[in-house]
């Protein structure tokens, strides 16, 4: 199967490999760093399909955190891993110390508690009661370059810590689109998704509902003409053999999708 190259990409399983380790550590207190590591480095699993799917289950599962996987996976999306200045970054969410300064730029917000600091006592003082620290302290965050500039994806917390500790710089990986249009193309699809979504399209067929069937395979084709990985896990490993399905949902799918 040639999966498109760039799903191999080292610098995107580093970024994938430390986003677990954190969230992971999170959940599971005794887990080691070298434990999940070696799952996600695992020999028997089958690379890129199992690597990029555990990511998915695990970052849904988790922290439902929609959308991560497409950036992540995403050919127009170029990743690095550097540090950055922690005045050029937005909140990637509105938080109780973003709203009091109406706005998620760091700076910003910097600038409102140099002119109010009492607030910025009691902020600051606020967050630390609810911070947890520990190992994943000093993760790598993620950010993700979107129109209002530089969004943090994934360390929030990290980030806010960072502010209110006068830190200037953190360590990050940087996702910038290589196109115009920031929008994720050609990532991976997740092979439960196309899964579940031909779930619901097998119960039209055998409800005899035409109408929802067209419908789901609207759908459905638009999942996938836009992955090529998705092309491989449909027609390889989601399509059932059932030639009761297979053949009325391949009479919708071929010369649209190039499967």
């Amino acid at each position: 199967m040639d999966y498109p190259k760039h799903l191999s990409e080292k610098i995107r399983e580093e970024v994938a490999v430390s986003y677990l380790k954190h969230e992971l550590r999170k959940v599971f207190p005794s887990i080691k760093t070298e434990e999940i590591e070696m799952l996600m480095q695992n020999k028997s699993l089958a690379i890129p399909r199992d690597f990029w799917n555990g990511v998915h289950g695990i970052g849904m599962g988790l922290k439902l955190h929609i959308g991560f996987i497409y950036l992540l996976t995403a050919e127009n999306i170029n990743w690095t891993k550097k540090k950055v200045g922690i005045d050029s970054l937005f909140f990637g969410v509105d938080r109780e110390n973003t709203k009091l300064a109406d706005s998620r730029s760091v700076k910003i917000i910097k600038d409102f508690y140099q002119k109010n600091k009492e607030l910025e006592i009691m902020a600051k003082q606020k967050f630390l009661a609810n911070w947890m620290g520990g190992e994943q302290e000093n993760d790598p965050i993620i950010i993700i370059d979107k129109t209002e500039g530089l969004a943090v994806y994934e360390g929030n917390n990290r980030v806010e810590k960072a502010m209110f500790d006068g830190i200037e710089e953190i360590e990050a990986f940087v996702g910038r689109y290589t196109t115009e249009t920031k929008k994720p193309l050609n990532y991976w699809l997740p092979t439960s998704l196309i899964m579940d979504n031909l779930f619901f399209v097998y119960q039209a067929i055998d409800d005899n509902n035409e109408v929802l069937f067209e419908q789901q395979m609207v759908v459905l084709k638009d999942m996938i003409k836009n992955s090529e990985s998705g092309k491989i896990e449909f027609s390889e490993r989601a399509l059932t053999k059932k030639e009761k399905y297979r053949e009325k949902i391949l009479t919708k799918i071929p010369t649209e999708v190039g499967i």
